[in-house]
């Protein structure tokens, strides 16, 4: 289908690589001279693979010289020149220390204990440094270990609020239903989401795969944050022949409880970390997300319902005219991940919002304005949406679950002024459901690195994609601030 570059999984050294399709798979093949051939599942179905391609919107606007693969990606993050993408969401790892010790865990090697926990002082310094940028980053996610291991959690968050970043806690949730005091100071200094550590209904999962019973902490975390009204974004780890039969029922759960879930997020297995050596590597990288999602859900939701997050380019391109400091373009790979926002029904039925609107035809209509933004004043640009909404809506399906008012006021809110209470009374109603697929050294693909959009943030103030960093960069990175004093 395509050549690209990647990596060798044993020695690292960049080499060519082809994907292909084979027996209804996208397959990732190279040869290192030294270390032999790797091949390895590199997305799901080629019917999916191929539609997300079709909705890569940035591909209208990327400038048509940049380089596929710039001499020395991906080993000198941080210091590039040619990285597509601008930060959407900056990850800051606060610690390694955790309460848990994951089979799965995607940043801790079992043979590389280093104690790195960046200061106080160092944390504040990257938020500065991240809110300088331009643009930027609307989000903050702040990762681990476990985060709330430190003391200073609820500083560090309140740092980070009052230079008006949208504030994400990464968290296996025990700290939060064993300590609601915790979790109230956390929402009182600006925590928006709690990014929660959900893989399955099984205790007998989290004993193998977490090293505990973790269930009822699961819920009473999720009742925590439902009682202070702090947003939960649930993350599962997929892995086939473990927890993929529970896909739809973890969809279920999160539209039963939309009033607080804001999000649903499945992460395939990534083998970095504690799971590099795993012997169950072929059965677990065998994942259909979008597949086992319409099967689970009896069709309610179908594989065509996903679509890459590049298919907002254009809808943010408009939304830069409105906002004081504009948002960096979603333009990360079509191959990334595959995401929708679902509306949940008064009948508890579960609508993807493009049954309520022509997907392709609404953004067929707005990329011809997103095209000549510059060149549009305001009320042009909120006529153009207004009448490219009006062209692709479903007026029975919209008037009969929602109205036709109330969603054309949160049409043009969350243009005018993007968040989630913008959406007004249906942030109640809706949740973002996806899947994001991380590489590892056996399905590294330089291309998707080169247009990341989640960029983690070093003390040093490198900014390096997610998986460049996982995959090359956090062994060094931690033991060199390890080495020179600057972690404690």
């Amino acid at each position: 289908m395509k050549k690209t570059k990647s990596i060798c999984p044993v020695c690292q050294k960049k080499i060519d690589a082809e994907i292909s399709v084979k027996d209804d798979r996208i397959l990732i093949t190279k040869r290192c001279p030294e270390h032999g051939v790797f091949t390895a599942t590199h997305w799901q179905s080629p019917r999916i693979f191929g539609f997300t391609e079709d909705y890569d919107y940035f591909k209208y606007f990327e400038d048509p010289k940049a380089s596929s693969n710039p001499d020395g990606c991906p080993y000198i993050c941080g210091s590039c020149s040619h990285h597509t993408s601008d930060t959407v969401i900056g990850v800051i790892d606060v610690t390694k220390k955790c309460d848990l010790r994951c089979a799965v865990c995607f940043s801790t090697f079992s043979d590389h204990i280093v104690d790195y926990e960046p200061t106080k002082a160092e944390l504040v310094n990257i938020l500065t440094f991240l809110s300088k940028r331009d643009p930027k980053p609307p989000a903050i996610l702040f990762s681990g270990g476990e985060p709330l291991e430190r003391e200073d959690m609820p500083e560090i968050i309140g740092t980070a609020h009052r230079l008006k970043f949208m504030t994400i806690l990464a968290t296996n949730g025990i700290h939060l239903a064993e300590n609601p005091e915790l979790a109230a100071k956390l929402k009182q200094n600006g925590l928006n989401i709690v990014y929660l550590q959900f893989d399955s209904f099984r205790d007998s999962f989290y004993e193998k795969i977490r090293g505990r019973k973790l269930l009822d902490l699961k819920y009473k975390a999720v009742d925590v944050c439902r009682k202070l009204d702090m947003e939960v974004i649930l993350v599962t780890t997929l892995m086939r022949g473990f927890n993929d039969q529970e896909v739809g029922k973890i969809v279920r759960f999160a539209a039963v409880n939309s009033d607080i879930i804001r999000g649903l997020i499945f992460q395939p297995i990534a083998f970095t970390g504690r799971a590099t050596d795993n012997p169950f590597q072929d059965a677990w990288r065998e994942w259909r997300f979008a597949e086992d999602v319409e099967l689970q859900t009896n069709g309610e939701i179908k594989t065509t319902d996903f679509f890459p997050l590049g298919v907002m380019v254009s809808p943010i391109k408009i939304m830069r005219k409105f906002m004081k400091k504009p948002w960096p373009l979603f333009s990360c790979s079509p191959h990334c991940g595959i995401v929708n926002w679902m509306y949940v029904s008064k009948s508890g039925k579960i609508i993807p919002i493009n049954h309520f609107v022509d997907f392709e035809k609404f953004f067929r209509l707005i990329l011809k304005t997103a095209q000549n933004v510059d060149s549009k004043g305001r009320f042009s640009l909120l006529a153009s949406l207004f009448m490219a909404s009006m062209r692709s809506l479903d007026m029975l399906l919209v008037t009969k679950e929602v109205g036709i008012f109330t969603l054309m006021r949160s049409i043009l809110k969350m243009h005018i002024s993007p968040s989630y209470q913008s959406l007004g009374s249906i942030r109640r109603r809706i949740f973002l459901l996806g899947c994001m697929a991380f590489m590892d050294p056996y399905n590294f693909d330089v291309n998707r690195v080169r247009r990341c959009v989640i960029h983690y943030v070093t003390p040093d103030l490198k900014v390096i994609p997610f998986c460049a960093y996982n995959n090359v960069h956090r062994i060094e990175t931690e033991e060199e601030y390890a080495s020179r004093g600057l972690a404690k």
